[in-house]
């Protein structure tokens, strides 16, 4: 059963890599930073709110791996941003 469209436009969007297949990690991160030139460019996108990104973790063939914490071999399944945004952006000059 398909949703029923509301009338309002989705506040999410979603781009999909799926038909690159399996490739490598500076190859997709070439393609997002593409991707977020062409938001910006052609769609004027200048602010987001809670950025979420989910990918699965593949070797070379496309089998699936799990992400493990290099100190212990404990599986990891959320990483946080290792982003520092400095906090005199909060304010305007």
């Amino acid at each position: 059963m398909t949703k029923k469209y509301s009338g309002k436009p989705s506040p999410y969007l979603t781009v999909d890599y799926t038909r690159l297949g399996t490739i490598s990690l500076n190859e997709w991160r070439q393609a997002i930073l593409t991707d977020l030139h062409v938001l910006e460019d052609l769609h004027d996108v200048q602010y987001i709110t809670a950025p979420l990104l989910r990918i699965q973790v593949s070797d070379a063939f496309g089998e699936p791996l799990p992400v493990r914490n290099l100190g212990d071999g404990k599986p990891i399944y959320r990483m946080h941003t290792r982003h520092f945004r400095p906090s005199c952006m909060d304010y305007d000059p």
